[in-house]
């Protein structure tokens, strides 16, 4: 009956510590002691590089809040709408893309991401890296799925001393990097085991009660040392009556310190993956930067069509206006008797195609506006949809020196590119893993020390043991003993135990350490060829971009002076014709001429201000060139004020 209250007992216990552990575990997984992300909220003003576990311990088992990104175009495009019109600047263009695009919105996402990969390796765990960036394969060992080499966390080499666990042994080994662990074990059990005979015990079947906790700590470091502590004790009682000691209390107590002193010994031995994670986080600025140089180099060529547009929007109604003043000259010559009838259809037929002209111009304007107002949106709403483009800016003048010197250029570009930048980032975690491959190539050795005193306490059938005190009096009996006894005579160091070791382990042909190491040497030399296949790419960037210049400011300046004469000749032409000596064919023709030349001429200043911004994409310096700082695109927040003609400038609110 005792027996059985005993087992009712432990069960009732035992299934309310599991609901409690089942409804805890629910709490910490769902509801919370993190609000709800809100949405919208900035997630660059978090920093995924470092977290805290004290003193609230439990964040350790919750997600890092990750807020929802907003889908809310900026305050300063409904602001920028004025008059039933988006009055918009080349500036405000640029900050409009900064707060909205979408393609920034979604490569600003890597920079966090960075950010976790180095906080999984300040764990100990391997690297990941970020989009674009180079992992090299000979950075991870052994077989498929294995993580890092050597140091994952959490791994046990078994180096060192052990002691007697709750259940069993547990191992005061060498541990992996680098986050601390805390292991706590607690069990009960009761059996009767019959026996063939009672010689031993007394009885022919044994009833034995046993309960028992440990506790353990174990970390590791990125030089290659470890520590561990542990203790443990239990309780047990047998109802056979040899037991010398029943309940017998053991204990245990232990510290183990390992170094390894060949392969995985040092920082750069087992930091490779934090030191890659690292040169990340610039990696995943400079793929950002590149972006943004790249979403930037569009709008802004998006936006100088559309003033190309517009231009030839003007070019293709002053077409229709004379057209129309020829029609009704020619009308008027008609009802005299000074021109034939033919020459009226003539200049009838001259207005529909220069109609046609303007719908053509007007259909390539609104589509221009359309592909700006993507660009420069989270998502085009009613309101936005609505009102037309009113860009205040003016397609650029040619200057004198409007772009620096060649040999100044390519000086620019091999400092500024990003694409150079990233290879050489490339090149630094190669080097990190050819030092870590090095150092796998050698043998492993590691050194211990390991101290494990013991305890033991209980009740002792004294006046038969001849190890413990006489009985009280030489009378035979128990000499009581209990917890406090045996955790007592550990700490005391009453039973010491000392332990140092030293494990060498030498591969025969280290076929796989050979061929990682020849992987990162031959992946390193690669690296170096496509360094220098990105610097002749940049420096041919840079001599096309310089050419591109000199021949749009040649076409402008050609088209300018064709432009002139073209006036020249068509006012020479009509007034010829009302001398008589010409015909309204000749005048039509010279009015095509005038008009074509009027949109070369646009054409040129549109292909000049592109060769302007292909200029600054070649050398790097579009953020500069634009007056764009990095820190307000990360952001996605600008703080320049808008430019609206006629109105006070202020800040967007934001």
């Amino acid at each position: 009956m005792k027996v059985q209250s005993i087992r009712s007992l432990v069960l009732i216990l035992g299934m309310g510590l599991l609901g409690t552990l089942l409804e805890s575990s629910a709490v910490w997984g769902q509801q919370a002691p993190v609000p709800a992300p809100t949405v919208g909220e900035n997630f660059m003003a978090h920093d995924y590089t470092s977290t805290h576990s004290f003193p609230n311990i439990f964040d350790s088992f919750l997600s890092l809040p990750v807020p929802q990104p907003s889908m809310q175009n900026s305050p300063r495009l409904k602001d920028l709408i004025r008059d039933g019109k988006l009055w918009l600047s080349l500036q405000d263009a640029i900050a409009l893309a900064l707060e909205n695009n979408l393609d920034i919105d979604y490569v600003r996402f890597n920079i966090p991401l960075a950010q976790t990969d180095y906080l999984r390796t300040k764990a100990g765990s391997a690297a990941r890296g970020v989009a674009g960036e180079a992992i090299s394969t000979a950075l991870f060992s052994g077989a498929l799925g294995s993580t890092s080499s050597g140091n994952g966390s959490g791994s046990s080499s078994g180096a060192g001393g052990a002691g007697y666990g709750s259940g069993g042994p547990i191992s005061l080994g060498s541990y992996g990097c680098c986050d601390p662990f805390v292991s706590v074990s607690a069990g009960l059990n009761q059996a009767v085991t019959p026996l063939g005979v009672s010689v031993l015990t007394g009885l022919s079947s044994v009833t034995t009660h046993y309960g028992g906790y440990s506790a353990f700590y174990g970390q590791g470091f990125m030089t290659g040392t470890s520590f561990a502590v542990g203790m443990f004790q239990d309780r047990s009682t047998t109802s056979a009556l040899t037991a010398l000691v029943n309940p017998a209390i053991p204990s245990f107590f232990g510290i183990t310190v390992s170094q390894n002193l060949l392969n995985g010994f040092g920082y750069r031995a087992n930091a490779a993956n934090l030191r890659i994670a690292k040169n990340g986080l610039k990696f995943a600025d400079s793929a950002f930067r590149q972006n943004v140089m790249t979403t930037l180099q569009t709008v802004v060529n998006d936006y100088w069509d559309l003033l190309y547009f517009r231009e030839n929007i003007r070019v293709a109604e002053e077409a229709v206006k004379w057209a129309e003043a020829d029609l009704n000259n020619n009308s008027r010559q008609v009802e005299i008797g000074n021109m034939a009838a033919i020459e009226v259809t003539r200049a009838k037929s001259e207005i529909a195609t220069r109609k046609q002209g303007l719908i053509q111009a007007q259909t390539a304007y609104q589509q221009q506006e359309e592909k700006l107002k993507t660009e420069l949106s989270k998502h085009v709403d009613a309101d936005l949809a609505a009102v037309p483009i009113e860009a205040t800016d003016k397609l650029p003048e040619p200057r004198p020196n409007d772009i620096p010197s060649l040999e100044e250029a390519l000086n620019l570009a091999a400092k500024n590119r990003p694409e150079i930048e990233q290879v050489q980032l490339n090149m630094r975690n190669q080097e990190i893993t050819i030092q870590q491959n090095r150092n796998h190539l050698l043998p492993s050795l590691s050194v211990y020390a390991t101290y494990a005193p013991e305890g033991l306490s209980g009740h002792f059938l004294c006046g038969i043991n001849l190890y413990e005190p006489a009985c009280p009096s030489g009378v035979t009996g128990y000499v009581p003993g209990g917890t406090a006894d045996s955790l007592s005579q550990a700490f005391r160091n009453v039973y010491p135990n000392y332990s140092l070791g030293v494990n060498l382990s030498i591969p025969i042909r280290n076929r796989a350490a050979q061929a990682d190491a020849a992987t990162a040497l031959l992946q390193g030399r690669q690296y170096r060829v496509q360094l220098q296949q990105k610097i002749n790419q940049a420096q041919q960037d840079v001599r096309n971009a310089v050419i591109a210049v000199t021949q749009a400011k040649a076409q402008i300046d050609a088209a300018v002076a064709a432009t002139e004469l073209a006036k020249e000749t068509l006012d020479g032409e009509q007034k010829k014709f009302q001398l008589g000596e010409s015909t309204p064919f000749l005048v039509i023709q010279q009015e095509r001429d005038l008009a074509t030349q009027e949109a070369t001429e646009a054409q040129a200043r549109d292909t000049y201000a592109k060769a302007l911004v292909q200029y600054a994409q070649a050398t790097g310096t579009t953020l500069e060139r634009f007056n764009v700082e990095i820190s307000e695109a990360k952001n996605g927040q600008v703080t320049k004020a808008m430019n609206i003609p006629g109105t006070a400038a202020a800040p967007t609110g934001q």
